[in-house]
């Protein structure tokens, strides 16, 4: 019997702790994107498509578990590099030298892709 590869579905109140965002803004972002609800009631949503708008086109099952993890603000990178201020997170991540998540005005980080980048100097 074929496994399911499917990581899943989430509410808007998932993904709205998953970004650190309000419920309403997460709304009105999904509003805005092309991911579409998979079902009525309270909607859900594909966690493939969430990690579609988060600019992942392909996440490898292995790494399920590391995107499945509520994303970083810029003030919580700087608590994991302190000799980082937010500030400085957020001006690397405008430049692409950072890799990070841009929802409607605000960044988000994945901790995987910060620590890489950090190992990659």
């Amino acid at each position: 019997m074929p496994q399911n590869t499917d990581p899943g579905t989430a509410t808007v109140a998932q993904i709205a702790r998953h970004w650190g965002l309000t419920p309403p803004t997460v709304r009105n972002l999904l509003k805005r994107s092309s991911a579409a609800p998979v079902s009525t009631g309270p909607k859900r949503y594909l966690w493939r498509d969430i990690w579609a708008l988060e600019g992942a086109r392909y996440v490898p099952r292995a790494d399920e578990a590391e995107f499945l993890r509520p994303l970083l603000t810029p003030t919580e990178v700087g608590r994991l590099f302190p000799h980082l201020k937010p500030r400085t997170i957020t001006d690397r991540a405008l430049k692409g030298s950072l890799p990070a998540i841009r929802l409607g005005t605000d960044w988000r980080f994945r901790e995987c892709d910060i620590r890489k980048a950090a190992i990659l100097g």
